[in-house]
């Protein structure tokens, strides 16, 4: 998201609240039947930021369960997801933005061991290296809280949606009414036959991204917004 546009964006999701009156945490896990057309609409407004480029969309899949961490050289379940953060913000995020902008990126905030100044130096050491990006873009790297952005809510419902349409959730009977309309709905909004696959290679507002270790199916999901 370019700076200049951040502004627009809290605009849109202050509009949002105050015509739907929808003043408390949005979260996919809050998602209820009462308040299904309330999310749709949500999910409408992310998509029309979406289509006009101001705000995009790229996620991470894999599973949170058997993904062996341990395979890896030095690595613990700690150290093995933020490398997978490193993955993803250096290949959904960096290159891509790097050499239009400096790059300041917020994370939901989680309990980890890994210091963030660490990934951010290493993402300008391999975006220098190996993608001929010479300025180090990535100026902050720094946790929030997401109870205090509405970016990181918009996104939490999101993501949420794609982690239940590739699952197959949103097919099972029995599962919450509401969350299977929502995941119904991002899938169809997102221009995309299915999360199962990798979004094509043309497609850059909305992407996913399956990460498949040693060929076992993939189920779970972590995440950055761009």
């Amino acid at each position: 998201m370019h700076r200049n546009t951040l502004e627009d964006a809290y605009a849109t999701m202050a509009e949002y609240r105050k015509k739907y009156n929808m003043h408390s945490e949005l979260k996919w896990q809050k998602i209820s039947n009462q308040k299904v057309d309330e999310y749709k609409v949500l999910v409408d407004y992310f998509f029309a930021m979406n289509n006009t480029n101001l705000i995009h969309f790229h996620s991470l899949i894999f599973d949170s369960h058997r993904w062996a961490h341990r395979n890896y050289k030095d690595s613990n379940d700690d150290v093995g997801i933020s490398k997978l953060y490193y993955q993803l913000m250096l290949h959904k995020f960096v290159k891509l933005y790097g050499k239009k902008g400096e790059l300041y990126i917020r994370v939901d905030h989680r309990n980890s061991q890994t210091p963030l100044e660490d990934i951010r130096r290493m993402l300008n050491a391999t975006a220098s290296r190996d993608h001929d990006i010479h300025t180090n873009p990535v100026k902050q790297l720094v946790p929030c809280d997401s109870k205090h952005c509405d970016l990181l809510q918009l996104n939490d419902v999101i993501l949420g949606a794609v982690c239940a349409a590739r699952n197959g959730r949103h097919l099972v009977e029995g599962s919450r009414m509401a969350k299977r309309a929502i995941a119904t709905h991002v899938l169809q909004q997102s221009g995309l036959e299915t999360f199962d696959k990798n979004s094509p290679m043309r497609v850059k507002r909305f992407t996913v991204w399956n990460m498949e270790p040693c060929g076992r199916k993939v189920t779970g999901a972590t995440h950055l917004s761009a």
